[in-house]
């Protein structure tokens, strides 16, 4: 089975489509006072549970590209675009951030 591939069944986990989307998870499946870290063990659980007997490939990878695109791209949003601002958010190096937002191919606005 392909990396990222659908389960037998063609079911993915809960959550899967919005994760990869970089769009926002349903509210019902977010817990008030929920961590990130608690979201993340609880959509894996919850991926795990829908597998359908399928052996999950690359789950390392899969999960540091799903947590990284909606990190990128809400330091963006929430520096208005600024890359300096974004980095230091972050706590990383602007050109990494240049490099890594080419390299998940997430647009920036050209600035005025």
């Amino acid at each position: 089975m392909a990396p990222n591939a659908p389960p037998r069944g063609g079911r993915r986990a809960p959550g899967s489509e919005e994760i990869r989307a970089g769009g926002p998870a349903p509210a019902a499946a977010v817990a008030a006072g929920e961590t990130i870290e608690q979201c993340i063990f609880r959509n894996l659980h919850e991926y795990f549970a829908n597998l359908d007997g399928a052996k999950p490939h690359a789950l390392h990878e899969m999960v540091l590209q799903a947590a990284e695109r909606p990190l990128l791209k809400f330091a963006m949003e929430r520096t208005s675009g600024n890359q300096s601002a974004a980095a230091e958010l972050l706590g990383i190096n602007r050109n990494t951030l240049r490099k890594k937002l080419t390299e998940l191919g997430i647009d920036v606005p050209a600035r005025p």
